[in-house]
């Protein structure tokens, strides 16, 4: 309307607010630094966990990509893809409960490099042992081996500090006894 009252055919409404636009590049950019520099310690962690090189690889592919889809509202990104990695693991053995495990490491993929690779391989015998613990302290021994405090781990597995410093005293108690150099890497 005019201010002498004629109707001028148009109606005042609010416009409406812009989405903000997310900056695909910088998300990418940002999910990428991340990506080329965690997987392998990812892969790393899965296979202390007990999984196969080449099978922790695929199980770290899978998080990855689930962390891809919902990075925008990750906040802590190491701890959420270890988290999702170890689901897939356990998903993985609840599936797959009759394979046995390889007593060589298979060639190294185009995920990892051969320092990387290499760096498995000597962790192998250390594996060995770990993989005669509990999944509950080889789960703790994980965390702890990539570089997480007892308050973190408890924060991320949903239980006390306490419990997470018991499993880990436990764990490396049973690795001082049976790793042939007497030495607990984590």
């Amino acid at each position: 309307m005019h201010d002498d009252g004629t109707d001028t055919g148009t109606t005042d409404i609010a416009p409406v607010a812009a989405r903000p636009v997310v900056d695909v590049a910088a998300k990418n950019l940002e999910f990428t630094l991340f990506y080329t520099a965690d997987l392998p310690k990812l892969v790393g962690f899965l296979v202390v966990q007990g999984a196969r090189p080449d099978l922790a690889a695929d199980l770290a592919q899978l998080a990855m990509t689930d962390a891809y889809r919902q990075w925008d509202t990750i906040e802590a990104p190491r701890a959420w893809v270890r988290t999702v990695a170890t689901r897939h693991w356990w998903r993985h053995n609840d599936r797959h409960r009759h394979e046995v495990p390889l007593d060589s490491l298979p060639e190294p993929g185009s995920l990892l490099s051969r320092d990387e690779a290499a760096d498995i391989e000597h962790r192998h015998t250390f594996l060995a042992v770990i993989g005669t613990l509990p999944p509950g302290q080889r789960e703790v021994l994980a965390w702890t081996y990539d570089g997480y405090l007892p308050t973190e781990i408890a924060a991320q597995l949903g239980k006390t500090p306490e419990a997470v410093r018991s499993a880990l005293r436990d764990a490396r108690a049973v690795l001082r006894e049976r790793y042939p150099r007497g030495e607990v890497t984590p």
